[in-house]
């Protein structure tokens, strides 16, 4: 028999899936729900999703006013509180967004079936992808032009590609590989079913369980230090970055995929946010003041001996520190604004529920015109504050009214959303 919760194929005389460990004699309350065409629904999830794509417009337009001018046009002048913003939603929103990524895929998977979410994210992704990669190829390069020389020159250039959609090559990514491990795990779970009653119990017993009990203490924990553990290690080589590690990403979306049938952990975390919340601020407040240049002439002052010279540039143990600082923050965040959303928004919205709708569009075509409007206003005389500010809202507005009026009731929107955009890019 299938399993409902998984879809993983077990021999009728067992009792717990090989899978997911779920029940098969009773159904669960995902089973249930499933069972029920879905009478649950994760409002305050799904807009979590749509904020944290959202906000990448509010991180693009911080770029040009944050010193980023190796890989970004930049303002003469400089923000240290747009930095402290851009710092902020920096370090929690992406791992927030392959969690809620894999949320919701198993919440597909659980309704429908792994061919449904195969297919449903080759349609929603790999199209997208196809259709508006050239696109960008052309917009953002002349935009950046723009910004750079003050003169437009437009051209076709591939480089810096895939952009900001690099997390879309992400998630199918873990579509092809899922698609292609799947033949070999239902091969595996046949043999398993052949085995002899006994063998099949010292399997259980030597293998299963023990790797259950891991896999539970690192993405099923109240108490998620060995998941922080893991991605301190598995995110050193691109130092907390996940744009070039998709192992890194793919943690979280392990975590977020757990997470779906994993509801005593969401109902703690729902009831105890703020403290996730709170330890996360003091990680995000040493992260932020750990190398600033007092501290670290301090640092040098007191401590010589823990400091070295590497590449050049001054080393200290700190910076273990503040990049753990960095993937703690960044989980503890993660399951502190999961747990807000189902508090706070887990009820219908219109409102949100639109925003949600049109987060994937407005994310898709949002960066050439937040650049635009960032580097129009280089030699604008007023505070850089109300530039960032106003580079926000002309984008957002833009986008909204592109999304209302040119993409919501046609095949754009049908293939961006679905049927039933609050599942539609899980």
């Amino acid at each position: 028999m299938n399993c409902p919760a998984c879809g993983a194929h077990n021999s009728d005389s067992i009792r717990f899936c090989r899978g997911c460990g779920a029940s098969l004699s009773s159904p669960t309350s995902t089973q249930r729900a499933a069972s029920q065409d879905y009478p649950v629904r994760y409002y305050g999830l799904d807009a979590l999703r749509a904020i944290a794509m959202l906000l990448g417009i509010v991180l693009h337009a911080a770029l040009p006013y944050i010193g980023a001018e190796d890989i970004w046009p930049s303002d003469k002048s400089r923000s240290p509180a747009i930095n402290t913003i851009f710092q902020f939603i920096h370090i929690w929103r992406m791992p927030l967004f392959f969690i809620l990524a894999g949320f919701f895929a198993n919440l597909v998977i659980s309704k429908n079936s792994w061919t449904h979410w195969w297919s449903n994210r080759f349609l929603r992704i790999g199209l997208p992808l196809l259709v508006f990669s050239p696109l960008l190829s052309f917009t953002i390069p002349s935009v950046f032009s723009y910004g750079a020389t003050g003169t437009w020159a437009f051209f076709f250039s591939t480089e810096g590609q895939p952009y900001h959609l690099w997390f879309l090559w992400h998630l199918l990514l873990f579509a092809v590989l899922t698609a292609v491990a799947r033949p070999f795990y239902l091969f595996g779970s046949k043999v398993l079913d052949s085995l002899p009653g006994i063998v099949l119990g010292i399997f259980r017993r030597v293998i299963h369980r023990p790797l259950r009990v891991l896999f539970s203490a690192f993405f099923q924990s109240r108490f998620p230090l060995l998941l922080i553990i893991l991605c301190f290690f598995i995110n050193i080589p691109t130092g907390g970055e996940l744009i070039e590690n998709p192992a890194g990403s793919g943690l979280y979306f392990i975590l977020g995929y757990s997470l779906f049938t994993n509801h005593s952990l969401l109902s703690y975390i729902k009831l105890y946010w703020p403290y996730y919340f709170l330890f996360a601020i003091a990680l995000f407040g040493f992260y932020m003041t750990a190398y600033t240049p007092t501290l670290r002439d301090g640092i040098r002052e007191l401590f010589p001996e823990l400091m070295t010279l590497r590449e050049g540039k001054d080393y200290s143990h700190f910076d273990t520190l503040r990049y753990l600082s960095q993937i703690s923050a960044s989980v503890l965040f993660s399951y502190a604004f999961l747990g807000l959303a189902e508090a706070k928004f887990g009820s219908y919205s219109a409102r949100l529920k639109f925003i949600s709708d049109g987060s994937y569009w407005m994310y898709i075509v949002h960066l050439p015109v937040v650049a635009f409007a960032t580097f129009f206003m280089f030699d604008l005389n007023v505070f850089i504050e109300m530039k960032f500010l106003i580079a926000i809202t002309v984008t957002s507005v833009i986008c909204l009214i592109t999304y209302k009026y040119l993409v919501r009731s046609t095949f754009i929107g049908l293939i961006l959303n679905g049927k039933r955009p609050p599942f539609s890019l899980g």
